[in-house]
């Protein structure tokens, strides 16, 4: 008798999110496309506008290859009490095109409350890339459309910046 294992990998195809609109919106929907998921600063100034019209125009521009996954979190102050005020603010400024969550726990420091999506960002021994902690607003996390985790961009990197150019080359 013979027996056959077959050990499973956690992909970042495993996941869903939950749109700030509700309803689940499976990761696994995007295989074969790249993914940029970023976390969003949740005070409205100038330079967080620049930031969602950046996204969004990434967004328009790639839309063939690129899904966009925004995420407000937790750590940063998201309550449900401003989820209105916080999506209409974000609509106004990206397009249908980017999937923006409702808000999630991002960071290691959340231990068990971490979204799945996070810790499989976060946590080397689940990317096998990286280990990098969402610490603050604007981060960027790049996968592969073979759903590799190929970077990881901290919140001064601009959208516009060679780096996030180079990334999405990878």
């Amino acid at each position: 008798m013979l027996l056959s294992f077959t050990m499973y990998t956690e992909s970042i195809y495993s996941h869903s999110v939950t749109k700030i609109e509700g309803g689940s919106q499976p990761l696994s929907a995007y295989q074969g496309k790249k993914l940029l998921i970023v976390t969003l600063p949740l005070q409205q100034t100038a330079a967080t506008d620049s930031l969602l019209y950046s996204l969004d125009t990434l967004s328009a521009a790639r839309s063939a290859g690129l899904q966009v996954v925004a995420v407000p979190a937790f750590e940063d102050g998201f309550t449900t009490a401003q989820k209105t005020s916080l999506q209409q603010w974000y609509r106004s400024k990206l397009g249908n095109q980017v999937i923006i969550t409702d808000g999630l726990y991002t960071r290691k420091a959340s231990g068990a409350q971490q979204h799945p999506v996070f810790a499989w960002l976060t946590r080397l021994e689940k990317n096998e890339n990286f280990g990098i902690d969402a610490d603050a607003p604007g981060y960027k996390f790049f996968v592969s459309a073979a759903g590799q985790l190929v970077g990881v961009l901290r919140p001064h990197t601009k959208i516009s910046s060679m780096a996030v150019q180079r990334t999405l080359q990878l």
